[in-house]
Formats: structure tokens, sequence, C-alpha cells
């Protein structure tokens, strides 16, 4: 009579186990992991990749040239992805900041920060320079 409540024992110890050992499987396959941003596209190319966008189209020179900087920053929200955090500084030939607001999604947010620098030619009789200095945040 022992040896088969000894059998009985190490059964219900099996099964528990086995219930642990999925209840653990489904927990964790449930977990969200976080993304490895490295082995993605560099932040570098996102940036330039909208500014080109936006560039391509004529939208970034007429905004730039007008001083629309609200609609600029939704264009900028609009391009780059959602976890992406931007800031945007125009600079005139000589260097100095010509946009008088901020233009950012709540400024730089994340463990990475890339820079990146662009040249726009704004197509008008005085074909003035700009550059902008695009900084991202992961």
């Amino acid at each position: 009579m022992i040896r088969s409540r000894r059998g009985a024992v190490h059964t219900l110890e099996a099964f528990l186990a086995a219930v642990i050992i999925f209840t653990t499987l489904l927990c964790s396959a449930s977990m969200p992991r976080e993304r490895d941003r490295a082995a993605e596209t560099p932040l570098e190319a996102v940036g330039m990749e909208a500014l080109l966008r936006l560039d391509g189209n004529g939208t970034l020179g007429r905004l730039v040239e007008a001083g629309g900087w609200d609609p600029l920053e939704l264009s900028l929200r609009a391009a780059l992805p959602v976890d992406v955090s931007f800031n945007l500084t125009v600079l005139d030939e000589d260097g100095i900041p010509v946009n008088d607001q901020l233009i950012s999604n709540g400024g730089l947010v994340g463990r990475t920060v890339a820079s990146v620098e662009y040249l726009l030619a704004v197509e008008s009789s005085s074909c003035p320079l700009y550059r902008l200095r695009l900084q991202l945040g992961v």
C-alpha cells in the first residue's frame, strides 16, 4: 500500500512540474521584448530619408521659406516613426537659427541619439540656402 501511494505522489509531482513549466512558457511568450534598434535602420538613415522625402515633393522648401514651423513639425511627425523623438533647427547661410519657435515632438528622449545635417536650397529668386539640423532619439 505504501508503494501505491508513492507512485501517486510521483505522478502528482510530475503533473505539477509540467503545469509550472507550461505556465512559465505561456507567460514568457506574452511578455513584450525590447526591440534591438541596432539591428534595424540607423537613426541617421531614418532622419535623412524623412528629410529627403519632404524635400522631394517640395514641401520642405516651401515650409522653411514661409516660416511655417507648425506645419513643418506636423510633416516631420508624419514622416518619422512614432517611437522616434526629434528636434529640428533651421540655420541660415551664416549659421544663425531662423526658426523662432521650437520644432520638436517633445524633446530628445531615449538611450540612442543621432544628428543629421541637411543642406536645403529653396527655389526662389534669391535661392537662399538653409542648413537643417535634425536631432533624433529613441
